[in-house]
């Protein structure tokens, strides 16, 4: 036996006289038959680790020295495969002494979790140092106070790990980032507060295409805690040769108090260019293993509470699995366009059916004949380029809507956005399309309101006595709205609902405008007749009237059902008769000979009173059709029939035999 021989022998006798322990508990013996020294240090390295163990200490405290790869043997392999299982890697055969592809496999998933690359499962000086300064924070229990001072607590586990039911089937958009496709709540027990430092994860491909290759699908994989981002890795990192399985470590203080309970979600992010071929398809992920450390310094890794699982890599989600596909941005993002009418006070006087007072010399402009909204829903901000708008005028001589329109313009949140001029052709009929294009407009989710204004020309010599202006987007011009999402893709047809139908206005040079006050309804049981008892109904319809640009005459002739002659138009629901009607003015003074003044510039109030009888029972209501007035003291010759939709009493019901 050489001296150096004697030294290791020493050394190895002066260890266990330390410990105070037996020398007979160890075998000696390969020591003995040693070659070399090399050898004698490796039995040394393998024999400190033990009495490491024994002491709770680490099995990788300073202790390798050697360079270990496929086909080596010996103490320092041994040791070096009950690192690994202690801190959670798999080795199915356990600590044979032999180095081979479960070691080597075990070995990478360590290096890949702890940032060292290449991580090909050679143990080489790097992958030794971080090895051999991990001390307490791998393997056993820990004497590491400082390391382990932000916990609270002793020996703790997980106490639950239950599968997030809000994350099932989700859809990984195009170029979308940081979709959540699984997660746990995972709840630490009451012993001791725990910090995540690993998960593994594993994806399979669960469809029947030719592409399983996970980084043509998606560009990068991440874990959260609570909502923070704890881990992040490319999904290249995912591939045939791991299996699609690697375990991501995690960031510092990722810490679940104890007995408190955090989401631990998993996140993809969307490649930018989906091949078309792969949307749709689907993918299976598991969480395979959830690696932690305790207050006390412990590292275990959990791999069967709850739904953490083994998972599989068949094409078949099991219980320990959540699926998910990869969309096109337009899909995944489902984004939807809908026009409509705005409601309101203000918009409902610009859609509803009214007078527009036009000058009859000079040119009138930013009337206001359209109010719409879009509407928009989905994941995604829309570009809209192009609205188009359809312009109808009913004229008595025919006129086309250029011959009393120059331009229309577009309005967006108070700013004008486009202008369009008309086209001057006889041949276009009764309607024109307005195309406002070139708008970039990028409207995000919720609802966008839009007014368009026109210009009118001098209606000299043009305009007529009933002639009237419309605009409207039908299911036409909606069509042709271009709009695209933030990928650039433009919305089909189906993407696009609604309509926004304004009602036509009257366009007058002079004329009046009525404004309802008020309605009433009320019944009385009196005697029609010396012979029958009948209910009667009376019912009341308050009313402005104002003249623009000249004097104005209503008619003063008492009101009658429609088509009842020359007076204002009545309409009655139920079947009864008028008993008695009349129209008053609430100022006496202005009754001409045939009708009421109403001077330009000025409003007056006007009630209709109707007293009806029943010719059979049933429900009663009265609603006012039009108002007869005329530029002289004559008969009216002209029906005011606009925004009278709600000049309506309430029903009252009334028998036609009552006692």
């Amino acid at each position: 036996m050489n001296i150096a021989t004697t030294n290791v022998i020493a050394k190895i006798a002066a260890v266990l006289a330390g410990l105070g322990l037996v020398a007979s508990s160890f075998a000696f013996a390969p020591a003995a038959r040693a070659a070399t020294v090399d050898e004698l240090q490796a039995q040394i390295n393998a024999l400190l680790a033990q009495i490491s163990t024994m002491q709770g200490g680490s099995s990788a405290s300073g202790t390798f020295t050697m360079d270990l790869t496929l086909g080596s043997s010996g103490a320092e392999v041994t040791a070096l495969q009950n690192f690994l299982i202690s801190g959670g890697y798999s080795i199915p055969a356990g600590a044979t002494g032999y180095f081979g592809a479960q070691t080597q496999a075990a070995l990478a998933a360590y290096q890949a979790a702890n940032g060292i690359s290449p991580a090909s499962g050679y143990f080489g000086p790097i992958t030794r140092a971080k090895v051999n300064g991990a001390g307490g924070s791998t393997g056993g229990s820990s004497n590491d106070d400082d390391s382990d001072s932000d916990l609270s607590g002793g020996a703790g586990s997980i106490d639950e790990a239950e599968f997030l039911s809000s994350l099932n089937n989700e859809e990984v958009g195009e170029d979308e980032e940081d979709v959540e496709v699984a997660g746990l709540e995972v709840t630490a027990d009451d012993g001791s507060d725990i910090e995540i430092t690993a998960v593994t994860l594993d994806f399979d491909y669960a469809d029947t295409g030719a592409d399983d290759d996970l980084d043509d699908y998606a560009d990068e994989v991440s874990i959260w805690l609570d909502g923070e981002e704890v881990a992040r890795v490319d999904a290249g990192d995912f591939d045939d040769d791991n299996d699609y399985s690697k375990t991501l470590s995690l960031e510092d203080g990722a810490v679940i108090e104890a007995d408190d309970m955090a989401d631990l979600t998993v996140a993809l992010s969307g490649v930018s260019n989906l091949d078309s071929t792969n949307a749709g398809e689907n993918w299976n992920v598991a969480i395979e293993s959830v690696r932690f450390r305790d207050a006390d310094g412990a590292t275990i890794s959990d791999t069967s509470t709850g739904d953490i699982t083994d998972g599989n890599d068949d094409t078949t989600t099991d219980a320990g699995e959540r699926q998910f596909s990869f969309e096109s941005f337009a899909t995944a993002a489902d984004v939807e366009l809908s026009v409509k009418l705005t409601t309101g006070d203000e918009a409902d006087a610009i859609n509803e059916a009214h007078v527009i007072d036009i000058d009859d010399t000079d040119d009138t402009d930013g009337e206001e004949v359209l109010a719409f909204t879009i509407e928009v829903e989905g994941d995604s901000e829309i570009m809209v380029d192009d609205i188009p708008v359809i312009f109808t005028s009913v004229e008595t001589t025919g006129d086309d809507p250029d011959d009393l329109v120059s331009s229309a313009t577009l309005w967006y949140d108070g700013e004008e956005v486009g202008a369009e001029n008309f086209l001057s052709s006889d041949a276009n009929g009764s309607t024109e399309t307005i195309t406002f294009d070139d708008l970039a407009l990028e409207l995000g989710e919720g609802d966008h309101e839009f007014i368009v204004s026109v210009d009118f020309v001098s209606t000299a010599d043009v305009l007529d006595a009933g002639d009237t202006l419309k605009a409207e987007i039908t299911a036409t011009e909606r069509g042709l709205i271009d709009a695209e999402d933030e990928s650039g893709e433009d919305l089909v047809a189906g993407d696009k609902t609604g309509t926004a139908l304004g009602e036509a206005s009257e366009v007058r040079e002079s004329g009046i405008m009525v404004t309802l006050v008020s309605t009433d309804a009320t019944v009385d049981y009196g005697d029609v007749t010396s012979t029958n008892d009948h209910d009667l109904a009376t019912f009341e319809i308050v009313f402005e009237v104002t003249a623009f640009d000249a004097n104005m005459y209503i008619d003063n002739t008492d009101p009658a059902l429609t088509g009842g002659g020359t007076a204002h138009d009545l309409n009655l629901t139920g079947s009864g008769t008028i008993v008695d009607s009349d129209i008053v003015a609430d100022d006496t003074g202005i009754e001409a000979t045939n009708s009421f003044l109403v001077e330009e510039g000025t409003t007056e109030e006007f009630t209709i009173t109707v007293v009806v009888t029943p010719t059979a029972d049933g429900l009663f209501q009265l609603d006012l059709g039009s108002v007869l007035y005329a530029v002289t003291d004559v008969d009216g010759t002209v029906d005011y029939t606009f925004n009278l939709d709600e000049f309506e009493t309430d029903s009252v019901y009334l028998n036609n035999d009552a006692a």
